[in-house]
């Protein structure tokens, strides 16, 4: 017996939409709390470790240069 292919495209793309507004939702209660966001997928912290790296010192210089700025 063969097997049959379904589409599951409507279950992705309502999977996907929800993802990201649950992402947009932590992101803003986290800003609203004072950390700063970051994300990497999984796969680009295995292969792209340094550029993962780079970004989070960068991140942290801006935070710092945030915190020397005096008005």
């Amino acid at each position: 017996m063969g097997s049959i292919k379904t589409n599951n495209s409507d279950f992705w793309i309502s999977k996907i939409s929800r993802n990201r507004e649950r992402d947009d939702e932590i992101n803003k209660r986290l800003l609203f709390e004072g950390w700063t966001v970051i994300r990497f997928w999984g796969d680009d912290i295995k292969k792209k470790t340094d550029e993962c790296v780079k970004v989070i010192e960068e991140a942290i210089q801006d935070i710092k240069m945030d915190d020397l700025d005096i008005e």
